[in-house]
């Protein structure tokens, strides 16, 4: 859950890259949304830790600008019905690399996309996902690897690819351009 959060907020903050000139994580050990637990001798990466690990690419890198187009996400909040992006964003380029980070914030469903890059040809695509079918997994020092960056899989076909995107995700496609 923490993961996804985090997703949804850096991907926010990099869309309006020329509005906001800095943004910083208070507190990186021991608090909440930490991206790292530390005790005695002991060390681990949260899910978060993996998620800014996953962004970490777009520094120094070309912001793009990215539409993405989903179909909304319905739930409740304080008692009354609300909405937000089924998808969520952002882009960036250096060299012949696009990166392009995606969080799914639905807990149930997987989001089958179609993404089309204008005016470039896709040579070849590496997908990081991170995901859990337990919205409320997390990684302790009993499990420091419960929740991970797995490989995942996209189809391309000229200018476009397919991929689809577990339920409360956050991915990193590397679109290497011809």
């Amino acid at each position: 859950r923490d993961a996804v959060l985090a997703g949804l907020s850096l991907d926010i903050f990099h869309r309006h890259a020329d509005k906001v000139g800095m943004a910083n994580i208070a507190q990186l050990i021991n608090c909440l949304q930490a991206l790292f637990l530390a005790h005695e001798d002991k060390f681990i990466t949260t899910p978060t830790g993996h998620v800014f690990e996953m962004y970490a690419v777009h520094q120094g890198a070309q912001a793009l600008r990215t539409e993405v187009m989903s179909s909304r996400l319905n739930y409740t909040r304080n008692g009354r019905p609300a909405t937000m992006r089924g998808l969520n964003g952002s882009a960036s380029l250096r060299d012949r690399k696009v990166t392009l980070t995606v969080t799914n914030p639905d807990i149930q469903n997987v989001q089958d996309t179609e993404i089309a890059l204008r005016g470039a040809t896709i040579k070849d695509v590496q997908v990081t996902m991170l995901s859990h079918k337990d919205i409320h997994a997390h990684n302790s020092f009993d499990n420091p690897r419960a929740i991970v960056p797995q490989a995942g899989k996209a189809t391309v076909n000229g200018s476009t690819l397919r991929c689809s995107f577990a339920p409360a995700s956050v991915t990193c496609l590397q679109i290497t351009l011809a």
